[in-house]
Parts: structure tokens; sequence; C-alpha cells
């Protein structure tokens, strides 16, 4: 058996990755600062992303009591839906902190970890607003986004001599909690002007998140996978 840490566990995708992993016989330590419910095979935990001796002690103690420590999901996330003219620049702090900053220690901590126990495999969850930017969302949302694909990429190139995979996925508007933060107009509008005529489902996005972490990726690091219905081709 293997650890793994998904951040964000108690969000809808966060449950949605964990009940996937669990499926696949993962040991899962679910970080949240919102209660995370426990089931068998997960370990709920307290766990706010922006700190990061507490990101660190984490990503410890999973390989300690569940070891090796062979995948780190960074989760964790917000967003704001507002205009832009509107946006609030306390909640550009908190978004940056939570999406970027709270993925920068995740990724720093699996790494230092997964380094000395063989390896291992981080996925991020970028978005789609990290690669074309948006007007219906707080700016700190894509700037944060596109933080993370960064990230991605540099951790997936420290990380190859260690055997340490860094990848991300980026999705369009996912239905679920997300796309209930959305008027029902916004959502009509975004579906109606994809090339699938429609809104992500979470099933697609940990499908990717599970390619992503197996060997069926093993020659596949440093990559910013889109979920997103052809929305954005690059």
């Amino acid at each position: 058996m293997s650890a793994a840490v998904i951040t964000g566990a108690a969000g809808d995708l966060g449950r949605a990755l964990s009940e996937a992993f669990l499926a696949e016989g993962y040991h899962i330590y679910g970080g949240d600062i919102a209660p995370v419910e426990p089931r068998a095979g997960l370990v709920p935990v307290h766990l706010d992303v922006t700190d990061r001796a507490a990101t660190f002690a984490l990503a410890e103690r999973a390989a300690a009591e569940a070891g090796p420590l062979k995948l780190w999901i960074n989760a964790a996330g917000i967003l704001r839906v507002v205009k832009v003219a509107d946006a609030d620049p306390l909640d550009w702090e908190r978004i940056i902190a939570i999406n970027l900053t709270g993925t920068f220690h995740g990724c720093a901590a699996a790494l230092e970890v997964m380094r000395r126990g063989g390896g291992g495999r981080i996925v991020n969850i970028g978005s789609l607003s990290g690669q074309v930017g948006g007007t219906a969302l707080h700016p700190a949302y894509g700037a944060s986004k596109a933080g993370v694909h960064a990230l991605t990429r540099t951790y997936a190139l420290e990380g190859a001599r260690y055997g340490v995979y860094c990848n991300a996925v980026a999705p369009s508007v996912v239905e679920g909690a997300m796309a209930g933060q959305m008027s029902e107009r916004q959502r009509e509008h975004l579906a109606r002007t994809n090339p699938l005529r429609r809104l992500a489902r979470m099933p697609e996005v940990v499908d990717a998140v599970r390619y992503l972490a197996s060997d069926a990726a093993s020659y596949t690091t440093g990559v910013i996978l889109p979920v997103n219905g052809g929305s954005y081709l690059s």
C-alpha cells in the first residue's frame, strides 16, 4: 500500500478524487480547513495549505504512517465570481495565497519526501483561466492558475532526477460547486460557446488526474493537460 495526500479533500473535486484513489488501493490523507468525512482508508486532516510547516508535517506523517508517499494532489482552491472592475485586493491576496502559494507548499513538501522515498507523482489542479484569462472571475484566479502551471513545469524539471513526476490538469468550468457560483445565464453561455456544447463533468477531470498518476504516464512530466472540450487548443 502507498500513501497519497489530497488537499481540498472536502470539496466536490477533492471528494471525487479521494473516492477514485481509494478504489485504487491508496491510503489517503485528506487535507482541508473544512471537515473531511472519514471513511475506511481515508484519514481526515485539518490543513491550511497556506501553512508551510503544517503542509510539510503532513507529508512526513503520511510517509511515516502509510508510506511510501507516492501521490500528492494539490486540489485546494477558491474562486470569486466578480466583474474585473469590482475585484477586491483582499480577495486577490486570499486567492493567490490558497491557489498559488498553497500549491507551492504542497509541491515542495511532496518533492522533499518523495525524493527520499524513491519517487512519486504530483498532480496540480490548474485551469483554463490560467491559459486564457477571463472577465467573469476575479483576476487573481487566472493569475494564480497560470502560476500553478509554471510551478508544475519547475517541479517537473527539479523532480525528474529523483523520479518525481509533476503534471497538472487544466479544466474549463466543471459541473458542481464551481459552476454553482455562476449565474444560470453564465453557465448557459459557457456551454453554448464550447465546441462540445457543455461544461466539463467531474469524472472527466478525475480520469485525467488518474491518468497522470498512473504508469501509463511514465514518460509524461511537466504537462498541463487540457480538459476543456476544445475551447482552447494549445
